[in-house]
């Protein structure tokens, strides 16, 4: 429970992990824990878990499974939690990633616009933001 793990090749990576359950089989099985009003996961959510995967497996060679599963819990306990299983992205995904992420860091690639408006209402840069409102 809620243990960090790195992880330097390929990519540097850094990762806390809420949860892991370890099958018969001897393989892990990631939950990410999330409190939120939507009972749902998002591309975020298997990005993140994705990440833990690899730094995870990278750290202490052990195996994890290709998929996890986020478990959403609405805030004040209004309702019961329900864990949504997800597929991970394997490490050339993430590599990929972390790649674009530094080159849009660094300038050398114009960040894209979000495809969605629920992602523009929610974000903190949306004033500052010269993209289309959505």
């Amino acid at each position: 429970m809620e243990k960090l793990f790195r992880v330097r090749a390929p990519v540097p990576l850094v990762a806390r992990v809420d949860r892991a359950y370890r099958r018969p089989d001897g393989e892990l099985v990631l939950v990410e824990l999330k409190t939120r009003w939507s009972d749902r996961a998002y591309a975020t959510d298997v990005i993140q878990l994705s990440a833990q995967r690899m730094a995870l497996e990278g750290q202490t060679g052990q195996r994890v499974a290709a998929h996890g599963f986020v478990t959403a819990q609405r805030p004040k306990g209004t309702a019961a939690s329900r864990s949504h299983r997800v597929e991970l992205l394997d490490t050339a995904k993430i590599v990929a990633l972390y790649r674009r992420r530094e080159d849009v860091i660094s300038g050398r690639l114009m960040p894209r616009y979000v495809e969605s408006s629920s992602g523009c209402r929610g974000c903190a840069f949306r004033a500052l933001c010269d993209g289309p409102r959505r």
